[in-house]
């Protein structure tokens, strides 16, 4: 499988420009020294070996919340059992796919208009009311690092 140096090439960091220019606004457990932008949009991911491809059947849309030029975050249903992931961004044939390593997942509930709550040490990300009542769905928000610009097989 080629991949692209240990860089992300120059389209990818056109492409995220292009995405966080169209993107404003605030984001929750900002954690990171570098600025991130709110980046909703369905996206999709799949686990990665490190060497492999993934085939098409293995990648699974995604939520994602915010990108920075080293990384992204994404809505997950559990906690992950993966560390290593592609992303796909765009579509095929034309979308980019990026390796990317997590770096945290944090349990949260999704609240009816979209906005994410953390869950404190009291309540579990199976508990779908928030200590203040509110309804929600448990979710993780899952931070990425990328890691390099991969090429698709043919």
């Amino acid at each position: 499988m080629p991949h692209v140096g240990s860089e992300v090439d120059a389209n990818f960091y056109c492409l995220i420009h292009q995405m966080l220019e169209t993107q404003r606004g605030g984001s929750i457990l900002d954690r990171r020294t570098e600025k991130r932008l709110p980046f909703q949009a369905a996206q999709r991911i799949a686990r990665w070996d490190g060497s492999q491809f993934p085939s098409d059947d293995q990648f699974i849309p995604v939520e994602c919340r915010d990108l920075t030029r080293k990384g992204f975050s994404f809505l997950f249903s559990g906690e992950p059992r993966f560390s290593s992931l592609v992303v796909e961004f765009g579509v095929p044939p034309h979308a980019l796919y990026v390796a990317a390593q997590i770096v945290r997942a944090v349990p949260v509930l999704r609240l009816p208009l979209g906005e994410l709550k953390p869950v404190n040490s009291v309540e579990t990300p199976a508990d779908p009311l928030g200590s203040h009542g509110e309804q929600g769905v448990p979710m993780y928000l899952v931070g990425c690092r990328f890691i390099r610009r991969l090429r698709r097989p043919k």
